[in-house]
């Protein structure tokens, strides 16, 4: 954990009273080195709970709930932006984007979040706890099971 905090205060860079640029190592340049560190430490803070399905928001959480499922022995899942044509039965919901201005729908099919899924919500950042919770949202409607939350960084300015 020490080591993530040494890295985000290293090459992080606050932009406003908004934003946390960590587009160098996590969301759009990946270092693995850090995936791999975050996803162990959510893995070891879920370990033992039963953890079936690791769900994310497209498109920055996606590397993380890999790490994290690839080491609880789960599936990694993530709300697509936006509702594709050949998803089956989605289950849908719209949150704000602070990056992308505006709002995004999310969603996700019924096929892969069932009711035998034990789910940990994982995201890159928790700010107001919106995408979160539409995530959670969509968990309980499928009649899945929420087993927790996990976050990368909390942004607690702004």
């Amino acid at each position: 954990m020490e080591n993530l905090k040494a890295w985000i205060e290293a090459e992080g860079q606050v932009l406003g009273p908004e934003f946390l640029r960590v587009d160098g190592f996590l969301n759009h340049r990946i270092a693995p080195a850090f995936v791999e560190e975050a996803g162990q430490g959510l893995a070891a803070a879920f370990a033992g709970r039963g953890v079936t399905c690791v769900l994310t928001a497209e498109a920055a959480g996606n590397v993380i709930a890999y790490e994290a499922a690839r080491r609880l022995g789960a599936h990694a899942l993530y709300a697509k932006k936006g509702r594709a044509a050949t998803m089956a039965r989605p289950l849908v919901r719209t949150v704000p984007s602070p990056t992308k201005g505006g709002e995004v729908e999310l969603a996700v099919s019924r096929d892969y979040l069932t009711t035998k899924e034990r789910v940990l919500v994982v995201d890159d950042f928790l700010y107001r706890g919106l995408t979160s919770r539409a995530l959670a949202e969509m968990v309980l409607e499928a009649g899945a099971e929420l087993v927790g939350f996990g976050f990368v960084i909390e942004k607690c300015f702004g």
